[in-house]
């Protein structure tokens, strides 16, 4: 039963990790929108890929239990 229950808390904890770097990665693309239709594309197209990279690097990063 322990067993279970640690399992649970680990994939419970994988799945919020995953929303909260989905979210992240949502809310920096609609601020790149939000910065292309203020007059500034390049703040726009530049806010977009940082975000994309950042979130590629704590992808690759994460630590994957084996």
């Amino acid at each position: 039963m322990i067993e279970r229950n640690s399992t649970r808390a680990l994939q419970r904890a994988a799945s919020i990790r995953t929303a909260v770097g989905l979210a992240v990665v949502v809310l920096a693309a609609f601020g790149a929108i939000l910065a292309e239709y203020s007059g500034s594309p390049e703040v726009g197209i530049g806010v977009l890929g940082l975000s994309f990279v950042a979130f590629l690097l704590v992808a690759m990063t994460q630590r994957v239990p084996r």
